[in-house]
């Protein structure tokens, strides 16, 4: 412990004699004073000093406890823009805010130092700040520094005034320096944190252990169940996202030892359960992860052997198909106005319609009539009069039948009763004679003056509130048309009038109005559509894969078959409708729905037509980066062997100090926790510790059914979609890189493809701006800046293009344009992909495709040798002698025999005869964070805790009762990206994804780790 009493420093101090002379020389009055001098006195003096600054050190030494404690509780790694947290700097906050802490509680503390002998008192002070500036002095008088390992904590607090008073008058005053050290390990825990960040976010060459760690487990996982895929096993999916959480779990797990000495506990059980579930024996065997062995050999084998794979092969394999696309599609077409179906807007039109009637029902009750007079021949009719009259009787009312949404604003029944009298005038000769017939109907006339809602494909229900302000929006709903309803009794003379002009066959004309919408509706409506496509987009079938191959299926008819089985559920039509705003929601959804349904009803049509055309498309098939991710995966393996002999030195322990690790979630899983089950996150938040992504670049049928199989651009069009041409690039790209440039066919080739595809990428981009202008108010300065912007991330033509086939562009410019997680965002990103799926259908954007396939073809051929050694060693190393047996002769039969597709996977170097192997790729991207992550200290020193949850920290440092923001201690948090290749040799099934599934998303991938709703469900804003 290093440490140094005030009264052991005599800097800046006066001596007592020296004052004495300098007193007795300036002033008379002292000189008369001194003859009476008390050496008591100033040996009171001298000791309430010594006293004093006793006291202060010990001020000052519980000062320092008092904030590290507090900062080790909420840390503060990123500052706010506020007075406070402007002190703090960006590169080092979390110690900044401990020496401001330190300052501010050594200014409280040693306000309590006083030390009074007689007439003698002596204190020790820190100004108090009272502004920016003066609290910037308060933290500038304080330095830090960490000694043994950061266990213990050295602060130099400066400017410390002690001062003595006798008599009211100060008699000696100093201003002193404080060092002193504290065995607090609040630096050994902020530190080790960030270093155990800085391994979960680095990559493998920069010391980034989760990196080593899912690489290599990922790599050892993929070939174990990609070669028990070639020889039959039952595996569907060789890379999952569950293969990658698990990896990701034990790659933290091993950070946590190498940093921290120690492991979560919990965490080290769940993981051990997570693998128990996903059957993984093999991958946490590659980890390193503490206690791993004795995990792994608890676990079952992760797939049937060579042998039973052999003789069971299985045929009830299936696969998922997605709504998907389609949704996306529905979607843009709804708002957009596309196509024939009714348009968004027109909808919301339609529901805030109606028209303003009197409806009636008329019943004749009763009719009498005189019988007629016959006066014979001899008279003749001369003269006809028929005079009319009626009376109403009001009744029971009785509302007319109407529609369900029909609403009544007012009724009335009432009885008519109608009297007519004819009186005919007969004369005969001279003589003249009268007759008179009376007829009386009596007609019940049941009124009502109604609000008739627009037809809609939304179902019919009652509306309510419907004619008077509120609902979900607080609208206007129909309250104009029900004063327009009124009007059109009140003008025709009321009920009674009505009754009469009904019975006599006049009723009113029927009016259309509109209701006003209510403010807010658009952006309400088009959230909920968004939520509703999104949840679209994910409904799957399953079904048969041998079928699905086979063509005995037809995975978008069930799709729509289901859709259409569900249609009432998703429209989600309540009981009554909140408002006419409720209506207008829900007859979107209806109208969002059956646009789904007929795009699924023509990919139907399409697949049925072109089942054929999948098999065919898949030989095309082209792979990038082979190379780099085979060194990407040897440079991990070797930094997993540096690392795992870093922990195995252990840290921490030499200075009598253990950190123990405490995560919360104690295992990162893709799934969504609730909000209420974190005890740092929002109760009414969706919780997504992880989030994860595999791509897997070669299924069946290869690439986008839009591009490669539903368009004709096999036929006599002799053009290959975008994306093929770019992969076939990248392959080529690859290859060269492989084989140091060394072919001149394949450079040649090269080059030419890649002006090809840079050439047909353009319509994309003026689609893209196309977009931005027809649906941003940017100008076309900020277009352009957002299109650079966006697409710069990739920098080579081939990426670029397949960017454009593949959504990341579109997310790109989406997210640089309205920002991440925005609905406008959301919108704006399916609105590009669609531009780009449209535009992909033209001739320009396309690639000639004896230019690509020769590419292709060299391509492969180049590669045979380059792969040929990795292939071999990799499955004379991944498998059993059984296993190599089987493949030595599966090679041997196939000799000499014509080329055979493969149903995943790409034949790698096809030469007359045979093909080499068969190679599948991956993309693996993982990102993750705590909720909180806690470290505790224990030991040989103040127990600590050291805890990071995204919690606001605030200080209130002026005492005006307002605690200031100073910053947030951020999540601890991190993403790792990692290729992943798998050889295996010819037929079979190759090796590949299987299961329909070639983009494997996480359930929270969209919108990244963390949470659903808004302010990242933090609980303590």
């Amino acid at each position: 412990m290093v440490s140094m009493r005030l009264a052991d420093d005599n800097r800046g101090r006066v001596p007592f004699a020296l004052l004495g002379v300098l007193l007795l020389v300036g002033s008379a009055t002292f000189s008369g004073a001194l003859a009476g001098h008390d050496p008591v006195a100033d040996r009171r003096v001298d000791d309430a000093m010594d006293r004093a600054t006793a006291q202060a050190d010990a001020a000052v030494r519980a000062a320092v406890g008092d904030a590290a404690r507090e900062v080790a509780a909420n840390p503060v790694t990123s500052p706010a823009n506020t007075t406070v947290g402007r002190l703090l700097s960006d590169e080092r906050p979390f110690r900044d805010y401990l020496r401001l802490r330190i300052a501010l509680a050594a200014t409280e503390r040693l306000r309590a130092v006083s030390v009074a002998s007689g007439d003698v008192n002596a204190t020790a002070t820190l100004p108090r700040p009272t502004n920016e500036s003066t609290l910037r002095e308060a933290m500038d008088r304080v330095s830090i520094s960490g000694r043994e390992n950061g266990t213990v904590l050295v602060a130099t607090v400066e400017n410390v005034s002690v001062e003595v008073v006798r008599g009211g008058r100060t008699v000696a005053a100093e201003s002193v320096t404080a060092t002193v050290g504290v065995r607090t390990p609040v630096l050994a825990l902020h530190d080790r944190t960030e270093a155990f960040e800085r391994r979960l976010d680095a990559n493998a060459l920069d010391g980034g252990t989760l990196d080593a760690t899912v690489t290599t487990a990922l790599w050892a996982s993929a070939w174990t169940r990609g070669w028990s895929q070639y020889v039959g096993a039952p595996v569907d999916n060789v890379v999952s996202n569950e293969h990658a959480a698990l990896a990701t779990n034990a790659g933290v797990l091993l950070a946590e030892q190498q940093v921290f000495g120690a492991t979560d506990a919990d965490a080290r059980g769940a993981t051990g359960r997570a693998a128990v579930r996903a059957g993984a024996q093999s991958l946490l065997s590659q980890t390193g992860v503490p206690a791993a062995p004795e995990l792994a050999n608890a676990l079952p084998a992760p797939n049937p052997s060579a042998e039973s794979a052999a003789n069971e092969i299985p045929t009830n394999r299936t696969i998922n198909a997605s709504v998907d696309s389609a949704a996306d599609h529905a979607l843009v077409g709804l708002l957009d106005s596309h196509g024939d179906a009714p348009a968004y807007d027109d909808v919301v039109a339609d529901a805030h319609r109606a028209t303003v009637a009197v409806e009636a029902d008329v019943t004749v009750v009763a009719r009498s009539n005189d019988p007629p007079v016959d006066l014979g021949t001899e008279w003749e009719l001369v003269d006809t009069a028929t005079e009319a009259s009626s009376s109403v009787e009001t009744v029971a009312t009785r509302t007319p039948a109407l529609e369900a949404d029909t609403i009544v604003v007012d009724a009335g029944s009432r009885i008519v009763t109608t009297s007519e009298t004819t009186t005919r005038t007969w004369r005969r000769g001279n003589e003249t004679f009268y007759t008179e017939e009376t007829t009386e109907t009596k007609t019940r006339v049941d009124l009502a003056a109604v609000v008739d809602p627009a037809d809609l494909s939304a179902p019919a229900r009652p509306i309510d509130p419907a004619v008077e302000p509120g609902g979900a929006l607080a609208g206007e709903n129909f309250a104009a048309a029900a004063d327009a309803a009124e009007d059109a009794v009140s003008t025709r003379g009321g009920f009674d009038d009505l009754a009469r002009d009904v019975a006599d066959g006049d009723a009113p004309d029927p009016r259309l109005t509109t209701a006003p919408t209510a403010p807010g509706l658009d952006n309400w409506i088009r959230a909920d559509l968004v939520a509703l496509a999104d949840r679209v987009k994910n409904r799957s079938v399953t079904a048969s894969a041998r079928r699905v191959a086979a063509g005995e299926t037809n995975l978008a008819a069930e799709l729509a078959s289901d859709l259409r089985a569900d249609r009432r559920e998703l429209v989600g039509a309540p009981a009554a409708y909140d408002g006419v705003a409720d209506r207008a929601r829900v007859a979107v959804r209806a109208a969002y729905l059956d646009r789904v349904l007929a795009t699924l009803d023509r990919r139907a049509n399409r697949t049925a037509a072109a089942t054929g055309a999948a098999d065919d498309a898949s030989t095309d098939a082209a792979i990038g980066s082979l190379s780099e991710a085979v060194r990407a995966e040897a440079v991990a393996r070797a930094a997993l062997g540096e690392t795992r002999a870093d922990g195995a030195n252990g840290t921490g322990n030499e200075t009598g100090v253990r950190f123990v690790p405490d995560a919360d979630p104690m295992y990162l899983s893709l799934g969504g926790l609730s909000g209420s089950a974190m005890p740092t996150v929002s109760r009414g938040g969706t919780y997504h510790p992880l989030v994860a992504r595999n791509t897997n670049l070669f299924t069946l049928p290869y690439g986008d059914a839009a591009d490669t199989v539903l368009e004709p651009v096999f036929g006599a069009n002799r053009r290959v979609p975008l994306r093929v041409a770019a992969r076939a690039l990248l392959a080529a790209d690859s290859t060269l890189a492989a084989t140091n440039g060394t072919n001149e066919t394949l450079a040649d080739r090269r080059d030419r493809l890649e002006t090809a595809v840079d050439r047909s990428t353009v319509p994309a981009e003026e689609a893209a701006r196309d977009t931005l202008r027809a649906h941003t108010d940017r100008s076309v300065t900020e277009r352009q800046r957002i299109l650079e912007r966006a697409l710069g991330e990739w920098d080579d033509p081939a990426h670029r293009a397949l960017a454009v086939t593949n959504g990341s562009a579109a997310r790109a410019i989406a997210v640089e344009t309205a920002g991440t997680g925005t609905v406008e965002a959301d919108l704006l990103e399916r609105r590009l992909d669609e531009a780009f799926r449209t535009v992909r259908r033209d001739r320009s954007t396309t690639v000639p495709q004896r230019l690509t396939n020769r590419t292709v073809e060299t391509t492969r051929s180049a590669r045979q040798q380059a792969l040929s050694d990795m292939a071999t060693d990799a499955a004379m190393n991944a498998t059993e002698d059984a296993v190599t047996d089987r493949l030595n002769d599966t090679l041997d039969s196939r000799f000499g025999k014509s080329f055979k597709r493969v149903p995943a996977g790409m034949p790698v170097a096809p030469v007359p005869g045979y093909w080499y192997a068969t190679v599948n790729v991956w993309d693996v991207e993982v990102a993750g964070e705590f909720a909180q992550f806690r470290v505790h200290a224990r030991g040989d020193a103040e127990s600590l805790t050291y805890a990071r949850d995204g919690s606001v920290v605030a200080l209130d440092w002026d005492d005006d009762g307002v605690a200031e923001t100073v910053g947030r201690g951020d999540r601890v948090a991190f993403d790792v990206e990692t290729a992943i290749v798998v050889a295996v040799p010819p037929s079979g099934v190759g090796v590949g994804d299987i299961d329909g599934d070639a983009d494997e998303r996480s359930e929270g991938w969209a919108g990244g780790p963390g949470c659903t709703v808004a302010a990242d469900c933090r609980a303590n804003e």
